[in-house]
């Protein structure tokens, strides 16, 4: 994880406005994302273009931390903002003690091509951003994993042919530069070649394919009527277990994809805690016994099944950080309850009971992040705000603040006697982001069902997976990396994704089942299968209400709605 940004301006005629917002605000925003290494420099194109390069680095990969921006002996330029897994690109592997940006610039220069260039990216596994300078074709290609993410941000529209007088490209937004700019998320549906003539011309290049996921007619379900005979006066333990007799291969087949996907991201680190990296990087021998993992974790059934694998596949001797987050909820026919038991919270500690049973002996840290509503108000002013531009809605602004909080790691330990302070040094965080995407998790799922059947369930998840570049991933990489931390999305991997659509849709969801049974089943079957049987049967419950964010200042208001609150903390930063 990493903070780039290229800023591009005339020789003749800078635009002060980019310049001055470059350089008062969002070098320390990036240097957030990136505090192991930074470095910049200045370049002159060929035809009258003065750019800037910055790289800020969270070292993951490789022996010691690449510093940023990366030059190769021809003068290529990377800024790279990625995590390249499976220690491969296309079949070669990267050389043990290389980092993955570093082999990446080595085969960028192998080739001559924009289309070549484009190839390469495309057979990456992993998230990532990236801005890449071709000198003998004096151009820039830019852009993000198809999925997005990884944020990356410009003053484009991404209008095909359009031409600009000044480019800004940058990993996240600063006060300064989401209150003075207009401010883009880079489109993840193509790639971008930028050319540098009178003028700055951004083109499309490279469409990225639909997703679909796989539409067997239904006659060919052989065991369509089985959601009958299974409702018929038994447990939901009952039901599962009657669907894990008829879909075991596939349940088995989830879990052996999702156990290398989440090995994949929380090894691909140098296995040193926050604390240690500096220590480390100083040149002192430190032997680390902090944690290095956490999860995001609300104790439903998304983050709950990451917890359970995790543990699978972590050292025994290594501690597990679970980071749950809440804010007050006020009971007025009970004043004297704790403010703080919000529905997140009692799950939490319920999903903490059942993984204590699995693995007793797994030192598993659940760290109580209890927000009040003054130190909401002041972080969403001084930095909240800027980071979840240019996603403006209420909804960006519940979701934005609990993730910010709850990836800050800052709060109380479960069972602690003294209710010490305790902050995650974890450097890596993992989440659940496209489970419901993917297996219907949603509301609005059992609705498309229930107007249009299976073929306009089919659909509807084709369309929530074609579109989830747009919607929040940009946003959520950019809230969580300002603490320093790389959030990975073990559900996201594209092996994962191209596993779940190859499956027919009754094998993953059957929402002629009730809801917290039939959404997401597959998904269901595996937490009973591992040993969460109370887990495996919560319904879907949003962060927003989870947390009772949504609930703490007391509005009536809809998610799709601009947010003035947002709104508000950009002007009064200034």
């Amino acid at each position: 994880m990493c903070g780039i940004l290229l800023c591009v301006t005339s020789e003749v005629a800078d635009d002060k406005n980019i310049q001055q917002q470059v350089n008062n605000g969002d070098r320390d925003a990036l240097k957030r994302r990136g505090p192991d290494a930074s470095s910049e420099i200045e370049i002159y194109f060929p035809t009258a273009w003065k750019a800037i390069f910055s790289g800020y680095t969270l070292w993951l990969q490789g022996n010691a931390p690449d510093v940023q921006p990366l030059i190769d002996s021809s003068g290529n330029i990377l800024l790279w903002n990625g995590d390249v897994f499976y220690n491969q690109i296309g079949g070669e592997f990267i050389p043990k003690g290389l980092s993955d940006s570093a082999f990446l610039l080595q085969k960028l220069k192998d080739v001559e091509t924009v289309e070549e260039i484009c190839n390469i990216l495309e057979v990456i596994n992993g998230p990532w951003s990236m801005v890449y300078y071709k000198k003998n074709l004096n151009q820039i290609i830019t852009g993000r994993d198809r999925f997005g993410r990884h944020s990356l941000l410009w003053n484009c529209p991404a209008r095909d042919g359009e031409i600009l007088s000044s480019l800004l490209i940058t990993s996240s937004s600063s006060l300064e530069s989401a209150h003075n700019s207009t401010l883009f998320e880079i489109p993840a549906s193509h790639l971008f070649q930028i050319s540098f003539g009178n003028t700055i011309q951004v083109k499309k290049i490279h469409s990225r394919k639909p997703y679909a996921v796989n539409n067997k007619p239904i006659s060919e379900h052989t065991f369509f009527d089985w959601v009958t005979h299974s409702l018929e006066n038994k447990s939901s333990d009952h039901i599962i277990s009657e669907y894990l007799n008829i879909c075991q291969k596939e349940v088995e087949g989830l879990k052996v994809i999702l156990l290398a996907s989440i090995k994949s991201r929380i090894e691909c680190q140098p296995m040193l805690c926050k604390t240690c990296v500096p220590l480390h990087l100083s040149g002192e021998n430190v032997q680390c016994t902090h944690s290095k993992v956490a999860i995001l974790f609300s104790g439903g059934l998304d983050s709950s099944v990451l917890a359970a694998l995790t543990d699978r596949v972590w050292p025994k001797n290594e501690s597990i950080d679970l980071l749950n987050v809440a804010f007050p909820l006020r009971n007025k026919k009970n004043p004297s309850a704790n403010e703080f038991d919000v529905p997140d919270r009692l799950t939490g500690l319920q999903a903490l009971e059942e993984l204590r049973r699995l693995n007793p002996s797994r030192k598993w840290n659940f760290c109580e992040i209890n927000v009040q509503l003054d130190e909401l108000l002041e972080m969403r002013k001084s930095k909240i705000a800027a980071l979840i531009h240019p996603a403006s809605t209420v909804l960006d602004d519940s979701i934005g603040c609990a993730q910010w909080f709850a990836a800050r790691g800052q709060g109380i330990l479960t069972g602690c006697p003294n209710r010490e302070k305790y902050v995650s040094p974890a450097r890596v965080v993992l989440m659940g982001a496209g489970a419901d995407e993917q297996m219907a998790g949603y509301a609005r799922h059992r609705q498309r069902f229930a107007n249009g059947g299976w073929p306009s369930l089919i659909t509807e998840v084709e369309m929530e997976m074609n579109r989830i570049s747009e919607r929040n991933l940009g946003r959520d990489n950019r809230i969580l990396a300002d603490h320093g931390r790389a959030p990975r999305l073990p559900y996201l991997d594209e092996m994962v994704v191209e596993y779940l659509a190859r499956l027919p849709i009754w094998t993953k969801v059957d929402l002629r089942l009730p809801i917290g049974l039939g959404d997401k089943i597959i998904l269901r079957a595996l937490a009973y299968q591992l040993g969460l049987p109370r887990t495996a049967i919560e319904p879907k419950r949003a962060i927003q209400f989870g947390s009772r964010i949504a609930k703490t200042e007391a509005r009536k208001e809809k998610g799709s709605h601009v947010c003035d609150r947002l709104t508000k903390s950009l002007e009064l930063g200034q």
